[in-house]
């Protein structure tokens, strides 16, 4: 039986963007998604040989587009860097980990690409502990390297 190698946990990690990077753990962050996506425009052709018929379906790839969201506990502790993030183009980095009993788990492989934080939603109430939604809307490719 074979299967799939997937991660446990993901972890968001903000870059200063230096020569030597300094990364910031989006501590609090559980939740993560990668989202890709392709836009395409469309046209139809028709046969030349059955010309009364509809034409098919063509998509010709436009370009590409991705995104990254994170939701978990607000951390007052990472106001100053959040608040300094947002709406600030920065180096992210997305690493997945493996549960393999450790404290730090078995790191897979990491996600990197520059991206401007748009969504920023902090939420809190008598009942619960706050909570945080974060939105990273990337520019030029989202690079993967996989662990040594």
């Amino acid at each position: 039986m074979s299967l799939p190698n997937s991660a446990d946990f993901a972890l968001i990690r903000l870059s200063d963007g230096g020569a030597t990077p300094v990364l910031t753990l989006l501590c609090g962050v559980e939740g993560v998604t990668i989202n890709r996506t392709t836009q395409t425009s469309e046209t139809y052709q028709r046969d030349c040989d059955v010309p009364n018929r509809p034409g098919q379906r063509k998509l010709r790839v436009t370009g590409s587009s991705w995104s990254i969201s994170g939701s978990g506990a607000d951390n007052i502790d990472l106001e100053a860097a959040m608040s300094d993030a947002f709406g600030v183009r920065k180096p992210y980095q997305v690493s997945l980990y493996k549960d393999d009993g450790t404290d730090e788990g078995e790191m897979m492989g990491t996600y990197a690409g520059n991206a401007l934080m748009t969504t920023r939603n902090q939420s809190y109430s008598q009942d619960n502990a706050g909570t945080l939604e974060i939105t990273l809307e990337g520019e030029g490719l989202l690079a993967w390297t996989a662990a040594a």
